[in-house]
């Protein structure tokens, strides 16, 4: 049977695919907005597509030179306002059947506008509303705790954010092949970090099966990398986890903290970040001994240090770094309550008052929904 760790492993297979093919996949994308005469781009997700969102954000920043807009749809269906008809407005649904995003099509449409959405597989419920729509070309993934369609989208969104700007002449054929490289470099070093993930937790067993909850900080180009892991770790452990902007988590969030929780903190490479990041990392052990890092500081043993020889442009980090957390997950997971949650949660579930899709059996149901008690 498939299992997350099988499509982490996956993973850099596709990336290089988007990028070997990157011209082809993201042209449609890339037509309708010069067609609608776009100057702004605003991305609709929710969940794991959210995140992935997130973890090419800053790199979309960079590469167009303007600021990028990222709302969940329910926010952006009953809140948003007002709208621009200068810009794109790009729904994103790896299954292409979350109500939220059909929802907010339809409202956007109701209102004259063009729309494009990116999902993960062929056939969805978004190619009956949008006016375009676009496969970013993931694979297929059974399992609902997504994992290679989170880094395939930021690799796609990446991708689109180079062709459009070398359209629009934002960047020569220089900056674009040094991107392109080290979108592939991060590939590289993929396989490496999940091995040095797997070594680690084997080393630390116990920090991370007993941690009463898990605190992801970073900032940034890693910030959809941390809040990824958050929900990766929440939905398949089903335990407490939360991301915070790490200075941000010193003006409050910090004060629940114990030294029953596991803390990992993610720098940005060589980043005039890194260096107060790992501030904080090391006073956190003065909370908790569960401290790790994923950089390449000397000031943390090897033992809580998830490190390479090597490293990318920070911009490009997430498409490698989010590999940690993901395993991380799926160790976690496979060690304690293997995806499954309590039986009200089940009910909830199963009870389906409030769906969040609009088909069923889209994804395996590894947390045993299906067979738990009937709803009462």
């Amino acid at each position: 049977m498939e299992n997350m760790l099988e499509y982490i492993k996956e993973t850099p297979e596709i990336l290089s695919d988007i990028i070997d093919n990157s011209r082809k996949y993201t042209k449609p994308l890339i037509d309708f907005y010069i067609e609608n005469c776009c100057k702004r781009i605003h991305l609709i997700a929710s969940g794991s597509s959210y995140n992935g969102s997130l973890c090419a954000l800053y790199f979309m920043k960079h590469i167009l030179q303007s600021d990028i807009a990222v709302t969940a749809p329910f926010t952006f269906a009953n809140h948003e306002t007002p709208l621009n008809s200068d810009t794109m407005y790009i729904f994103i649904s790896q299954s292409g059947c979350s109500t939220n995003i059909l929802t907010a099509i339809k409202m956007l449409k109701e209102k004259g506008y063009k729309t494009a959405c990116l999902v993960g597989r062929t056939d969805s419920d978004a190619e009956k509303l949008a006016d375009l729509t676009v496969n970013w070309h993931c694979g297929e993934e059974k399992i609902g705790f997504v994992t290679k369609g989170v880094s395939s989208l930021a690799c796609f969104l990446m991708c689109f954010s180079l062709n459009l700007a070398l359209k629009r002449k934002l960047i020569d054929d220089k900056t674009n092949i040094y991107y392109l490289d080290e979108m592939k470099k991060t590939q590289d070093l993929q396989p490496k970090l999940l091995e040095n993930t797997i070594d680690i937790f084997a080393n630390n067993k116990e920090d991370f099966i007993n941690a009463k909850k898990v605190i992801l900080l970073s900032s940034g180009p890693n910030f959809g990398t941390i809040t990824e892991g958050a929900l990766k770790i929440a939905e398949t452990c089903c335990r407490t986890a939360i991301a915070c902007e790490a200075e941000e988590f010193l003006h409050g969030p910090l004060y629940p903290s114990t030294p029953e929780d596991l803390f990992i903190i993610i720098d940005n490479n060589n980043h005039p970040s890194t260096a107060r990041l790992i501030d904080i990392a090391v006073a956190l052990k003065d909370v908790s001994e569960k401290v790790y890092v994923l950089g390449n500081t000397e000031r943390f043993d090897t033992n809580h240090r998830f490190a390479l020889e090597d490293q990318t442009d920070p911009l490009v980090s997430p498409l490698y770094k989010l590999t940690c957390l993901q395993t991380l997950a799926y160790m976690i997971s496979e060690n304690t309550n293997r995806y499954e949650p309590h039986e009200a949660v089940k009910r909830f579930k199963k009870a389906n008052k409030v769906a969040s899709k609009s088909r069923p059996d889209l994804y395996l149901d590894l947390q045993k929904i299906e067979n738990s008690e009937s709803a009462s």
